[in-house]
């Protein structure tokens, strides 16, 4: 039995969809007890984001194959899509009465608590997960995220360093363990572990902005310049990032005006305010700039 792992999971010409659907109904028309089949078809509508329908078939499968702990994660996944989080958590449940060592429920049924605001309930599946498999770093960032996300920045960082002794290329563990650095005013350590991420992604424009914040935090604005354009070569229109540019211009202008051309430091942030005129941020130091 297949699992569900991405709405993508298929890459079908769109043109195509349509058609596969029909022949795949068809056979299910003579195939009326093959879960594979319907498997097969709930995926495709689970693509094309038609959820009733994939719950259908979801449904017929759990039917077919109850003994599946995967069949029930599957059909809760879909739920979850659908906004129904309390028979999600219950289809959840029903794959650890068929398998009370299946880490995957523990963890969706640990999102599902998050989502209804029960974090403690969250944090004990996360917790219950890693004491089954010690070694898998999935439950762990989970846990790690949660306290992340609380400002529980002491406990997040010793999962997050947990999770680097089992796997010291995890791209996300290792980015968000350079943003607490920073923000505890660590920027050598913080500047260690953007740049090891950027080894792994060059090509993450979130890290070469966060490693522009520490050169920028620690004076060294020639090398904080630098490297907000080098994220920005790679997405131009970054909202963050090209207002922290044309906050390190603004601050060259200020102590050396010959150098920086304070249209150039205008138009950026014009730029970004045509894309969310909101960002008062950038309209504060908009009007700083026209009133220098």
């Amino acid at each position: 039995m297949e699992k569900i792992t991405s709405e993508k999971q298929f890459n079908t010409r769109s043109d195509n969809k349509k058609l596969i659907i029909a022949r795949r109904s068809k056979t299910i028309e003579k195939e009326t007890y093959s879960p594979d089949y319907y498997v097969n078809l709930g995926l495709t509508y689970l693509e094309n984001k038609d959820y009733n329908k994939a719950l259908e078939c979801f449904q017929i499968i759990t039917q077919l194959d109850p003994n599946n702990p995967q069949n029930f994660i599957s059909l809760g996944y879909i739920y979850e899509k659908i906004d129904m989080l309390d028979t999600a958590k219950k289809c959840y449940e029903k794959a650890l009465e068929l398998n009370s060592y299946n880490i995957e429920a523990f963890i969706k049924i640990g999102h599902i608590f998050e989502l209804q605001g029960d974090y403690h309930n969250a944090l004990e599946q996360y917790t219950r997960a890693i004491e089954i498999a010690p070694d898998d770093v999935e439950p762990r960032f989970c846990l790690a995220s949660l306290y992340d996300r609380h400002d529980m920045y002491d406990e997040a960082s010793e999962e997050y360093e947990n999770i680097i002794d089992i796997n010291p290329n995890h791209t996300k563990t290792l980015h968000n363990l350079g943003r607490i650095y920073f923000q505890n005013g660590d920027y050598a350590k913080a500047s260690r572990s953007f740049q090891n991420v950027l080894k792994l992604e060059p090509k993450n424009t979130e890290a070469w902005n966060d490693l522009g914040s520490v050169y920028e935090i620690t004076n060294n604005i020639i090398q904080a310049i630098s490297t907000y354009r080098k994220a920005l070569k790679i997405n131009p229109f970054n909202e963050e990032t090209n207002y922290n540019l044309a906050n390190a211009y603004f601050s060259v202008f200020l102590s050396n005006p010959n150098i920086i051309n304070i249209e150039d430091i205008v138009e950026r942030l014009r730029l970004v305010l045509s894309q969310n005129p909101n960002n008062k941020k950038v309209q504060e130091l908009l009007n700083k700039v026209k009133a220098s």
